[in-house]
């Protein structure tokens, strides 16, 4: 009976160890706003089965201009703007597979720039499935609210009218993770930007939540590889085109979700892109020329930048 209680024992102090480690994983993210110099961003990728193109856009905006645009949610506290200015980012994705009809997927996302807490965000799909989902993120969750078309007739409507309303929860408790705020997935662009490669180290990881959950993403450095580019570079006064070979820095991005047993653990995904996700990055320019992984059903892909605008609207 000794040795059974004895043993329970160091099973329990095991487990605390355990979830301690776990709450102490996530490090404070330190980002550099500054370092972004970046304000529009295009992606193109083609191969035998899709061709994708993804274009970000990234602006500042007054912070009460942005809470007026906010949902309100029903349940938790809302995360509050933590400067005067607001950032905001578009993303606009088209997906164009060969033997299907194409999809375009439209991302807002409003974050808070020295960290990249996110404040709500929006996902709108059109063809195929059309429906747009709307979250607020809070200190004790994420609230989502989804809506989709009753029927063919609203189809055509704009999506503020449509009337297949369903209201969601997402749960979780940022001191037992270790989380001091959730990032989103759509943001990795900026945080690689934000920050300096060559310092990044793999212990350091955000909290990011997906479509129902959260993951910890890590950055690692695997050194710099080879990479051919061609975009074109414009500011106010200039457009030039670069092209060539660089030796950029491989960012290889390392997820895990931070429910594991759920039943159904969600999978990842990143401008697609589900599995072996890369960001290589341009160690002169900063500048993020190529994004790499694989997307179901499809194969490798390799979204080569195509365009960039500099100096204007985020700064």
């Amino acid at each position: 009976m000794n040795l059974a209680v004895l043993g329970l024992m160091v099973l329990l102090c095991f487990a605390s160890l355990n979830d301690s480690a776990q709450a102490q994983t996530a490090a404070p993210l330190k980002l550099d706003p500054s370092r972004v110099e970046w304000t529009h961003l295009s992606f193109h990728a083609k191969n035998f089965w899709v061709k994708v193109s993804t274009d970000v856009q990234l602006t500042s905006l007054p912070a009460n201009a942005v809470e007026a645009l906010l949902l309100v949610p029903s349940m938790g506290v809302p995360v509050k703007p933590a400067e005067p200015n607001v950032h905001q980012m578009a993303i606009s994705t088209t997906i164009n597979p060969v033997f299907r009809p194409p999809v375009t997927i439209n991302y807002q996302v409003w974050f808070n720039p020295e960290n990249a807490a996110v404040l709500g965000r929006t996902r709108l799909r059109r063809g195929e499935e059309d429906l747009i989902k709307i979250y607020r993120f809070t200190e004790q969750g994420v609230f989502r609210q989804r809506k989709e078309p009753k029927d063919s007739k609203e189809v055509s409507l704009e999506p503020e009218k449509w009337t297949n309303v369903q209201d969601s929860f997402y749960p979780y408790n940022l001191a037992d993770l270790g989380c001091p705020f959730v990032s989103g997935r759509l943001l990795l662009i900026y945080i690689i930007s934000a920050t300096d490669p060559a310092k990044s180290a793999e212990s350091q990881s955000i909290c990011v939540f997906g479509k129902e959950q959260l993951h910890r993403v890590r950055f690692h450095n695997e050194g710099l590889q080879s990479v051919e580019f061609n975009h074109v570079v414009k500011d106010r006064l200039t457009e030039v085109r670069k092209k060539g070979m660089v030796k950029a820095f491989k960012i290889a991005v390392v997820t895990q979700p931070m429910e594991p047993d759920r039943e159904d653990p969600e999978v990842f995904s990143f401008l697609g892109l589900q599995k072996d996700i890369v960001i290589y990055v341009d160690p002169a320019s900063r500048l993020p020329i190529q994004v790499s992984g694989t997307i179901p059903m499809v194969g490798n892909v390799s979204l080569k930048l195509r365009e960039v605008r500099l100096g204007q609207g985020a700064d």
